[in-house]
């Protein structure tokens, strides 16, 4: 069953501070990207982002970075790259995401461009998604 973006995003709050993530969300321009400290387990979020389904999406992408322990001398933004550790971050995201649109389905009910469409995932990460489905 799909879960409000609310929800979600408390749930990835929560997963978050379980895994020792510390957070902050902030109000920034609307085209301002949030941003990760893998190093310090940081991450900064933009409350005033100019497409509010995209959240839960960078959320869980920034976390990723994180959880897989990502180096980089720098903050790293979110990018919804197909390349590298973006890519990695992106198909982090697309796992933690996936059991709030799938539970509940049937196998011939789940739909990856309904998915997509829930959670504002761009269209090139599409072979991500079919990865994730047919592995879940």
């Amino acid at each position: 069953m799909i879960k409000n973006n609310s929800e979600v995003m408390d749930w990835l709050f929560n997963y978050a501070f379980d895994n020792g993530v510390s957070m902050m969300f902030m109000q920034l321009d609307p085209y301002t990207p949030p941003a990760t400290n893998v190093h310090t387990k940081r991450v900064l979020m933009n409350n005033n982002w100019h497409n509010k389904d995209e959240l839960p999406m960078q959320f869980a992408h920034e976390i990723g970075h994180i959880m897989l322990e990502q180096e980089y001398s720098g903050l790293l933004y979110y990018t919804p790259s197909k390349f590298g550790m973006e890519f990695e971050a992106n198909k982090y995201a697309i796992n933690l995401l996936l059991p709030f649109y799938i539970d509940e389905k049937e196998p011939g009910q789940v739909n990856i461009y309904d998915f997509m469409e829930c959670f504002s995932i761009p269209g090139h990460l599409e072979d991500a998604v079919t990865e994730a489905v047919k592995n879940y």
